[in-house]
């Protein structure tokens, strides 16, 4: 990327809108009159209209966004202005009921904010200079004589910071720049026209804090001014776009977000206008992209006889229209399938550049069949499924100016999509990328991007904060890459994303400009506290009963070392025990803690990590899964499933011997499972065991055929004491077993290499759903109705378990799934939705719920510096 035009607009965006923080609340009802705006420079680059009211006072409270775009030092100082000038029963008077209106202007190399305001009655002189002396509490008053007109001068501070004021035509204008405030005083400087200010009025909504106006003339004077370079590639589409554009703001705590109207005036020559008359199109091209992606332009048509028109008159106006039509002669004499190859393909089409500077460009197929048959005769083949165009500038004479730089391109077919780039080895690179799944949509940001921003638009512009950096930091002056770069006053590099959406509307544009930024409010911004790990986590975090006033954490590590953790975050103990916890860890009624690990030990610990009498033990056979907690033989027992036995452990830790240890087929799956007065548990043998009190068997089930189980039962309690099996076998058939036989089966179009199978009690009904993960495929199944009733595709494939846990606003199940490819935590709802504020970055094995018997909802994770964070979530 060569330029950051919209960057610097979006830069200007939030700047207005924290200025507006710091002045919003100064008056108490709407007041429509904008005269004040008769006397802003032509040269001026953007307006903000302020929507005051009580709801407006505290919109903006906490947005840290605006501290990062206008830097803590002006942040200070306007609530300086604000509290002691604006704020000030003198003059609040005169200012009550009217708007405030933020414009900037350029000066050399800074541009100045100036604040006008006009006031209800006319302020007569001497009432002026009584005002003006109540302030001098506070400021050093002076003045300055210039076009006849008196400017006041406040200052305050060693060196002196001042702000010049003054009053014309019942108007008060105030900037930190005596030079800006000259030229809105000059007569003889060009003002904004009368059109322009009709268009701001116009709209101008009234339901929103406050709207910006932007005058397209000062485009090209905008980039000159925070460019060190005037031209580039996204850029030179923007330029000679005449005309004016309003944006309101919509609020969302980790997103600037400004939605209104473009009008055009002035669009010969101007590639973006084609798309002036073309209807908003679903865009997908994005999912395509590659992770280091640092800008891309996706672009869609609703009609593509109308663009082509148009594109007709766009070359004529480049004076390129011999030459392309040309080409298209040439092509459809040699190949008589012009018609056939445009019909192929879909309209989408996007140009994407890299962190390298390289270029990719994409477009989509409408029928992949016929592309090939049309292909044959225009591309010749690379090597390693690449091809490339015979004839030069067939998509430039096609689509136009994103295909400029692509004379005799490469190009390659993923599923639907057209690869395209001048570099062989780029489309090579691109391949593995795409095979490995290492593409934007697998990255948090840009899941945050999705759900902020839809998808349908004609043309669309996304900068990649961190990935462009390097391009938008050398690419400003060097005023401006000091600022971009200053993490100590500024915050630029907590944003994620910059971009624009436009989509037509009969010769105008509907327009959207979105800032997204890693807000410290947003889930996973700002952990409410952190513990440090001297190695990764080897399991989940769990919440216990600690005593009846506090709950604790526990925690183990890959040195086996088992921590428990206040729910404020500090150490209470932590204790090196024997091997590796296998499954889940337990609490029992007395509060004792009890699990098994993978060095055959059986543990039960008190809340203060001391082993209770007896404990640990260890165990004749490695266990596959926790003990169940359950009267057995007469007893309190602990039931440990291991290889191939059930094992019986009284809570004293011995060993019950009236217990009948029955040896099973195969391996055991999951944990002893107990129905009405008995024990259920499967093998992977595709065996089903029935069990009586005693540990004797009662019936064995074998399912017909070859048939192999790889993970525990599911159970449905049919009432009356009546019970029916679940059970998923490796062939993807689902058995459901009642009255010791299998009563029907379903077998699941599945061709996934990996795959997890849990049946959970999701929506709080009387039966299971199936949930079900293959490769990158998550699926919420109704077991009776065998339907898929919501399902999830994720970038990469999951290998990890799914984790659940009780929703506790609902008393629905939430499911949790964490993709270690992708470093990324996500949460389902009982209603089948993504959980808002995920996906939050993390590893697997997390925990989301209270932490504390009265505590607020929290996501307990560990990250890849060994530390486990507690994140609020307030939704």
């Amino acid at each position: 990327m060569r330029n950051t035009i919209i960057l610097a607009v979006l830069l200007f965006l939030g700047v207005i809108a924290a200025s507006i923080y710091y002045f919003s609340g100064l008056n108490r009802e709407q007041h429509n009159t904008l005269k004040p705006l008769k006397y802003l420079p032509e040269n001026t680059f953007l307006i903000a209209s302020i929507k005051n009211d009580e709801v407006t006072d505290n919109i903006f409270k906490d947005f840290d966004l605006f501290d990062a775009l206008l830097g803590k030092k002006d942040i200070s100082l306007l609530k300086r202005y604000k509290n002691q000038l604006l704020r000030h029963d003198a003059l609040y008077d005169y200012i009550a009921e009217q708007d405030v209106f933020l414009s900037f202007h350029p000066d050399k190399d800074s541009l100045n904010l100036l604040i006008t305001i006009p006031t209800s009655e006319n302020i007569s002189e001497s009432q002026l200079t009584s005002l003006i002396n109540q302030f001098a509490k506070h400021y050093k008053i002076g003045s300055v004589d210039t076009l006849g007109n008196k400017i006041t001068t406040l200052s305050f501070g060693n060196p002196d910071t001042t702000l010049y004021t003054t009053y014309y035509q019942h108007v008060l204008f105030a900037s930190s720049s005596l030079q800006t405030i000259v030229s809105t005083l000059n007569k003889s400087i060009p003002k904004l026209s009368e059109k322009q200010i009709d268009y701001f009025i116009h709209n101008n909504s009234k339901n929103t804090p406050f709207s910006v106006y932007f005058p397209h003339q000062n485009f090209q004077a905008l980039v000159k001014h925070f460019q060190q370079k005037e031209k580039g590639f996204f850029l030179d589409q923007f330029l000679g776009l005449e005309g004016q554009s309003t944006w309101n703001i919509n609020f969302k705590q980790d997103a600037l977000m400004l939605t209104g109207e473009s009008q055009l005036q002035q669009t010969q020559g101007n590639y973006i206008a084609l798309f002036r008359y073309q209807s908003k199109r679903t865009q997908r091209l994005y999912n395509f992209f590659p992770s280091n992606t640092a800008v891309f332009m996706e672009y869609s048509l609703s009609s593509y006889p109308k663009f082509a028109s148009d594109l007709k008159e766009y070359f004529e106006a480049r004076q390129e229209t011999k030459k392309v039509a040309s080409l298209l002669e040439n092509l459809d004499k040699e190949n008589s399938s012009l018609h056939k190859l445009i019909a192929t393909w879909q309209h989408n089409f996007a140009v994407v550049e890299m962190t390298n500077q390289s270029q990719l460009a994409f477009v989509a197929l409408n029928d992949t069949t016929a592309w090939k048959d049309v292909a044959s005769s225009l591309l010749e083949d690379a090597g390693d499924n690449i091809y490339r165009f015979k004839t030069s500038n067939i998509l430039y004479s096609i689509y136009g100016e994103p295909f400029k730089n692509m004379s005799r391109p490469y190009v390659t077919r993923v599923q639907d999509v057209l690869v395209i780039s001048n570099i062989l080895a780029d489309l090579r690179y691109y391949r593995n990328s795409y095979d490995r799944k290492d593409l934007l949509t697998g990255t948090l940001g840009f899941k945050n991007f999705e759900k902020l921003q839809g998808n349908e638009a004609n043309v669309t512009l996304f900068i990649h904060n961190k990935n462009a950096y390097s391009k938008i930091l050398y690419s400003l002056p060097a005023k401006y890459q000091k600022k971009f770069r200053d993490d100590e006053n500024y915050g630029f590099k907590d944003f994620y994303s910059w971009s624009l959406q436009l989509s037509g509307n009969n010769g105008a544009f509907g327009s959207q400009l979105y800032a997204l930024y890693k807000s410290k409010n947003a889930l996973g911004g700002t952990p409410e506290w952190s513990y440090p790990l001297a190695n990764k986590a080897i399991t989940a975090p769990y919440v216990f009963e600690h005593s009846d006033s506090t709950q604790f954490i526990l925690i183990q590590e890959l040195d086996h070392t088992l921590h428990a953790i206040h729910p404020s975050g500090t150490k209470m103990w932590s204790t090196v025990i024997s091997g590796r916890i296998v499954g889940e860890i337990k609490q029992l009624e007395d509060r004792s803690i009890i699990f098994v690990t993978d060095k055959n030990r059986l543990y039960r610990l008190d809340t203060d990590g001391k082993n209770k009498k007896g404990f640990s033990r260890g165990l004749s056979d490695t266990p596959v899964a926790a003990p169940l907690a359950a009267t057995a033989a007469g007893k309190e027992a602990l039931l440990v499933p291991t290889k191939n036995k059930i094992l019986a452990i009284d809570l004293d830790g011995n060993m019950i011997e009236e217990w009948k240890n029955i040896t099973a087929d195969g391996t055991l799956l999951g944990e002893v499972q107990q129905i009405g007065k008995e024990f259920v548990i499967a093998s992977s043998y595709g065996r089903i065991y029935f069990i009586n009190q005693d540990g004797s068997l009662r019936k064995e089930i074998d399912i017909p055929g070859d048939v192999e189980f790889r993970f525990p039962l599911g159970v449905v309690d049919k009432g009356n004491n009546s019970y029916e099996l679940l059970a998923y076998a490796t062939n993807h058939t689902l058995y459901r077993i009642a009255e010791d036989k299998v009563v029907d089966q379903h077998t699941f179009d599945s061709k996934a290499n990996r795959h997890h199978v849990d049946f959970i009690n999701i929506a709080g009904s009387s039966a299971p759903e199936m949930i079900l993960i293959h490769d990158n495929r998550l699926q919420f199944v109704d077991i009776a109705k065998k339907d898929t009733l919501y399902e999830y595709h994720f970038t990469k494939n999951i290998d990890d378990k799914p984790q659940y846990f009780r929703d506790g606003r609902t008393s629905n199940s939430l499911i949790g799934v964490a993709s270690k490819a992708t470093n990324l935590i996500y949460l389902f709802s009982g209603d089948n939705t993504l959980v808002e504020g995920f996906p939050v970055e993390g590893l697997p094995l997390f925990y989301y719920g209270k932490i504390n018997y009265n505590s607020e909802i929290f996501l307990l994770c560990t990250r890849r510096d060994k530390k486990l964070y507690a994140f609020k979530h307030q939704k």
